[in-house]
């Protein structure tokens, strides 16, 4: 896991991703039924495609986009900054390595 977490750090640094973490401490939240991509292009309509247990559906339809996007931003406000998620994926690697080696 240290490895893993070590990578998105990587890739955080390498500006390839910004990583925001939702802390536990966050309580439930707005997405818990599943995941949420929201994907937009330069020559098509925006999708969105949820996914839960035993399902996933692509979505077009823009009310439905609507409420999606509202939900990502609530999750974006409710989750650690950049800089604050970064330090915690470090620490929580740090973490595994000193399990792994005692």
């Amino acid at each position: 896991m240290a490895e893993a977490l070590h990578h998105v750090a990587g890739l955080v640094g390498r500006r390839r991703v910004i990583a925001q973490v939702l802390p536990f401490s966050a309580g439930t939240h707005a997405a818990m039924g599943g995941s949420l991509k929201l994907m937009e292009f330069a020559d098509a309509a925006p999708l969105c495609f949820v996914e839960g247990l035993d399902m996933g559906k692509l979505l077009d339809d823009p009310a439905t986009l609507a409420r999606h996007t509202l939900t990502f931003s609530l999750l974006q406000a409710t989750a650690l900054s950049p800089p604050d998620s970064l330090a915690l994926i470090h620490s929580v690697a740090q973490t595994y390595e000193h399990e792994q080696h005692p």
